[in-house]
Order: C-alpha cells, then sequence, then structure tokens
C-alpha cells in the first residue's frame, strides 16, 4: 500500500539546533501548549533536537510542522522571505519574515527609484516615500542581506531581490 488510509494517524519530526528548543516551548510552556490546541496535534520534544508531531489528519499536521520550523529557523544571509510589514518608520520598515523574527528594510533598500529620490531631497524625513511604497499588512519578498551575530539585526532588501530577479 502506498499510501496510509485517511484514518490513520500521521506523525511528522522537525530537526532544529538544541539551542531553540527554549522558543518552542515558551514562558511556562505557553508556545508549546497553544501549538497543539491551535492544531490539535501532541508534540514531543526530545533532547537531540527534534520535535515529533502527532495527529489525526495529514493536513493538520503539515500546518503544524510550518508553525514550528517558522519558530525554531534561523534567518540566512542570501535568502529570500515573504514577510509582512508591520511598521513603518521615516528611514524604512519593520518586516516580520518569521514567526518570531523581524528585520528592518531601510528605505535605501525599497528600489533603485526610491534610494535616488531619497538622496536627491533635503528632508531628512522619508516617511512620505516609505508609505507611498509599502503599507502596514502588505506582503513583500525580501532578500536577507545580513545578519549581526552578536545582536541579531536582520537586515532585507528589496532593491537586491528585484535586481536578482531581472539578472536570471
Amino acid at each position: 500500500r502506498r499510501k496510509p488510509k485517511h484514518t490513520a494517524p500521521r506523525v511528522e519530526v522537525v530537526r532544529f539546533d538544541p539551542v531553540r528548543k527554549r522558543d518552542l516551548i515558551g514562558p511556562g510552556g505557553a508556545v508549546l501548549k497553544q501549538l497543539e490546541d491551535r492544531y490539535g496535534v501532541s508534540l514531543d520534544l526530545s533532547q537531540e533536537g527534534q520535535c515529533l508531531l502527532y495527529g489525526a489528519d495529514a493536513s493538520v499536521v503539515s500546518k503544524a510542522k510550518i508553525a514550528v520550523m517558522d519558530l525554531v529557523a534561523d534567518v540566512e544571509e542570501g535568502e529570500v522571505y515573504e514577510g509582512t510589514v508591520i511598521d513603518i518608520k521615516d528611514f524604512g520598515a519593520v518586516v516580520e519574515l518569521l514567526r518570531n523574527k523581524e528585520a528592518l528594510l531601510h528605505i535605501s533598500e525599497l528600489g533603485d527609484r526610491e534610494g535616488a529620490e531619497m538622496s536627491k531631497r533635503q528632508d531628512p524625513g522619508g516617511l512620505e516615500i516609505t508609505k507611498r511604497q509599502l503599507e502596514i499588512g502588505q506582503k513583500i519578498k525580501v532578500l536577507c542581506i545580513g545578519v549581526d551575530p552578536v545582536q541579531g539585526d536582520i537586515k532585507v532588501s528589496r532593491k537586491k531581490l528585484l535586481r536578482k530577479e531581472l539578472a536570471a
């Protein structure tokens, strides 16, 4: 039999850096409990850095797996992410990349036209330019251009992603 019966319970495994286990458990087990309640799955964490997800439905287990991976994943330089704009400032925008990772999209990294327009202006505020290009809640694709290993600050670029896509 190639596929198990649709009534058979499902199991998925997510491997992660053991240091990230605390991100998955959360304060007092709150994150773990929330995942179990939201998706109707059971999570079993081992010391070796793996999470076993048990559930009755393959689609629910798959959604839970994606949520777990978002919590324990690290943002890597050079990777493309789809994020959500969560705040707009005069120097750029704050973009949520993963469930627990925020990045700075500086105004100079919005695109070629916006960066040139910003450099010609005498006024140091770029809030209007940023608001013309982005809005809170908007989904955008960005390229990670840097991760500070000490503070964990993440910098992303839309301009470099657009250039990369045009070159391909």
